[in-house]
């Protein structure tokens, strides 16, 4: 390949790296902003997250809470932390595919991933594969 060859690939990789940056700025401003409130079945507490499902608040409804034993009690808010967390955790993943429209193979990955730990996974196998010179490497559009 010649150098303008050479060139228009470094420059394609450059504007490709820069929309994956952008995206990920508007990633970690979402789940910066994001909060999850979840309430219990049986309405007695509340538990509201972050976007990273970081417990940010515990509210208890009432005082009917105070009749149940502590170790129900304990069950009870693990299992709605647990709850908020799992729901923040689908709203990051469902927002991150959104915020990546204009990218269709970080699209396609955002959207495929279960996890942030996934979707990481699969920006750098992107990258890697842009660094081996694979074919449709470096190309997210």
């Amino acid at each position: 390949m010649g150098s303008l060859g050479d060139e228009e690939l470094l420059a394609e990789m450059r504007s490709a790296l820069e929309q994956v940056q952008a995206a990920s700025d508007r990633v970690r401003q979402q789940v910066q902003q994001a909060k999850i409130t979840v309430r219990d079945k049986e309405r007695l507490l509340s538990v509201t997250v972050g976007g990273q499902g970081e417990l940010q608040q515990l509210t208890f409804h009432g005082d009917a809470y105070r009749r149940l034993a502590p170790a129900e009690l304990a069950d009870l808010i693990v299992k709605t932390a647990g709850r908020a967390r799992d729901d923040a955790q689908r709203k990051l993943m469902a927002s991150t595919a959104a915020l990546t429209d204009d990218l269709p193979r970080l699209h396609d990955t955002a959207r495929q991933a279960a996890s942030v730990d996934e979707l990481i996974e699969g920006i750098v196998g992107m990258v890697s594969a842009a660094g081996d010179g694979s074919p449709g490497a470096g190309r997210t559009a």
